[in-house]
């Protein structure tokens, strides 16, 4: 078993991107008082920070040139050259992984229902598109770079590179397909890809460990949120997801998953994306947009950085404009004729795109209703098992958009008579900080299975029951191949360590291989594989070869799943011999 001194965690977000890391000792034994240290000298960072930007500037041949802030600086300063040599900027990226098409609509629609159902939804099995190969090759450069950077700290310290277990943090609202995407962009980084050496950790659940130790309480006189019997919500506002779980912790102390695992392209990201789509386009036109973004994106680009620091200052009850100067270039383009145009828009404004409170109300209205009604959904299922009605709910506030006065208005006007809303120190760190808590000692020991999960098996037919094109004749008799063989239901408490058994036979005599696909669905007792809202996630086959010189009715392989940790993880083992037996396993998904 892997022995680590070293606990090193990434937190890969849409807007920026960090590493933390911590050594095994006695006094690190207890997360009170446990130590990190994070890089924070990151090169063209405008001040102190432990995350970097989530950027990448590639020459035309897709080669690197620089990263993070440093990117971001040579793209503002060189930007025309740089263009002239085929270079991009890239920025934001992140959730371009496996993005559906209806996330967009799913994001800027104000039906709380809608925004939960979208948020659960599974994969179709189908291919993989070739946006999502460029978003996995630029997620595989960001992180070889802070993995890097991370290295070089900790080998300096005097460790070594086997000394070191990683976690890397990923949406909740992610798939099992975008989960095995990260695992091929952890390989291709560098990372070690044997069996507990990378784990995966589920955004709010890092900012859950994080805001259990970081003194945040069950409202001004209540115990810690450490303390056993504490029932809490976490809110982890991103810039591209806003992803929540709900937790309540046993007489231990650790943690049990209570709620369902929720999450939406509901991030800060979308008040810019909007801003810049609809907003500047319509202020300026269409054409000079046009021309903006191919002559001067640089210029739109400082446009956008005085919205991202002027948004973390709106209020719920904004009275006042907000004004964006307009960058030179961007004026060269507008020309008289625009400025007049502007001006007649903006009460004679011609220097600035003037945003009204009213406007600013619609441009939030991107993400919040959607945000609420996520967080409507987990608290009514909080609240349909609380046994004890003296122990609060209490809703926890994390990640970089939590700090926004509007969203925090907007959460605290729509349910503090319901829960206590609580905003522990520096949310925006919560994840990271929380990453390299859970990768030092995990403290959650039951999560809530999002689907029913289980895999095609062929059982007896039932003549009027089965449908005819499912019928197959075997040398055991008349067999029904779509039926769904449960493995674990959805809202079931699954412990982390467990993992669940079945048994399979090959069907016929000279079958050299198993073949079955993984489904998911939201029916609590699926029949088939094949009924609406069962999708399949992954396809896995097992060799057979080590075993073909028995009986086919010796050939049993024992299928092992386990849906307790952040992955649904599947192995196998031969029956005969009880050993591991060759699987593979894909995963899809409809893009």
């Amino acid at each position: 078993m892997f022995d680590a001194r070293v606990f090193a965690a990434v937190d890969i977000g849409t807007h920026a991107i960090g590493g933390g890391w911590t050594t095994a000792s006695p006094e690190n034994d207890a997360p009170e008082t446990r130590k990190f240290h994070f890089f924070n000298s990151w090169e063209s960072q405008p001040g102190p920070t432990v995350k970097n930007l989530s950027a990448l500037l590639l020459d035309a041949r897709g080669e690197m040139i620089a990263w993070g802030f440093e990117a971001r600086r040579m793209w503002l300063t060189q930007g025309m050259a740089l263009r002239t040599a085929g270079a991009k900027y890239y920025h934001g990226f992140k959730m371009d992984l496996g993005a559906l098409q209806e996330a967009a609509k799913s994001a800027a629609s104000a039906d709380p229902a809608d925004d939960a159902a979208e948020s659960g939804r599974t994969d179709n099995a189908c291919g993989v598109s070739s946006r999502d190969l460029l978003t996995t090759n630029l997620l595989t450069m960001l992180l070889r770079q802070v993995v890097e950077t991370m290295l070089h700290q900790i080998t300096a310290s005097g460790y070594d590179e086997d000394d070191i277990r990683w976690v890397i943090t990923v949406p909740a609202c992610f798939t099992d397909y975008q989960k095995a995407i990260y695992r091929d962009v952890i390989k291709n980084a560098g990372l070690p890809g044997e069996d507990g050496r990378v784990l995966l950790s589920l955004e709010p659940e890092a900012a859950a460990h994080y805001a259990r130790v970081s003194g945040a309480r069950q409202g001004d006189d209540g115990p810690p949120l450490m303390a056993p019997g504490a029932r809490f919500m976490v809110v982890d506002c991103g810039g591209g997801t806003v992803d929540i779980t709900a937790y309540q912790n046993d007489q231990d102390g650790k943690m049990i998953e209570i709620g369902r695992s929720l999450g939406d392209r509901l991030g800060s990201d979308f008040l810019n994306r909007r801003i810049e789509s609809e907003y500047i386009l319509e202020a300026l036109g269409k054409d000079v947009m046009e021309d903006i973004r191919e002559d001067c994106p640089d210029a739109l680009l400082h446009m956008i950085d005085q919205w991202e620091r002027a948004k973390v200052a709106v209020r719920l009850d904004q009275e006042e404009n907000i004004n964006l100067l307009i960058p030179t270039g961007i004026d060269r383009k507008m020309g008289a004729t625009g400025r007049r145009r502007l001006a007649r828009r903006q009460n004679k404004v011609d220097d600035a795109l003037v945003f009204t409170p009213a406007q600013l109300h619609t441009v939030f209205d991107t993400v919040v209703p959607g945000t609420l009604g996520l967080i409507e959904a987990q608290l009514t299922e909080m609240e349909s098992t609380q046994g004890d009605p003296d122990v609060p709910n209490v809703i926890v506030l994390a990640g970089g958009f939590s700090n926004s006065p509007y969203l925090q208005q907007a959460i605290r006007e729509r349910f503090s008579a319901r829960a206590t809303i609580v905003v522990p120190p520096n949310p925006d760190i919560a994840v990271l900080a929380g990453a390299v808590h859970f990768c030092y000692d995990p403290q959650i020991r039951a999560r809530r299975s999002r689907f029913t999960y289980g895999i095609d098996t062929a059982l007896a037919f039932e003549e009027g029951v089965d449908p005819e094109s499912s019928r197959v004749s075997t040398p055991d008799g008349e067999r029904c191949v779509d039926r769904f063989n449960v493995f674990t239901t959805a809202g079931q408490s699954v412990p982390t360590d467990a993992e669940v058994c079945h048994v399979i036979f090959p069907l016929f005599d000279d079958q050299k291989r198993i073949t079955f696909g993984v489904y998911a669905t939201r029916d609590v007792e699926p029949r088939y594989v094949t009924d609406d809202g069962c999708d399949q996630l992954a396809e896995v086959t097992i060799d057979l070869g080590p075993v073909m010189r028995f009986d086919r009715e010796e050939r049993g392989v024992r299928i092992f799943m386990k849906f307790g940790e952040t992955e649904v993880k599947v192995r196998a083992e031969l029956v005969q011999g009880g050993g591991e037996a060759a699987t593979q396993v894909r995963f899809h998904s409809n893009y």
